[in-house]
């Protein structure tokens, strides 16, 4: 089984996160896969509420990643 599903390869991907979707992942990939998704989310608007949407859209990714 693979660690994303095609939605959240789709996701990774318009945020600019290029991953390879394997079952493993070194805790440097996926903190790496966090900031990039973060950064994606917080480059947007909190008045119209982007922010808010991407981090409910992204939510799984967080959780698949589980960066503590």
């Amino acid at each position: 089984m693979k660690l994303f599903n095609n939605r959240e390869l789709e996701l990774l991907k318009k945020a600019g996160v290029n991953v390879e979707n394997r079952q493993e992942f070194t805790s440097d990939d996926k903190n790496y896969i966090f900031r990039q998704v973060s950064e994606f989310i917080m480059n947007h608007s909190s008045k119209n509420g982007d922010i808010g949407r991407l981090q409910n859209e992204y939510e799984s990714i967080f959780r698949t990643i589980n960066v503590k």
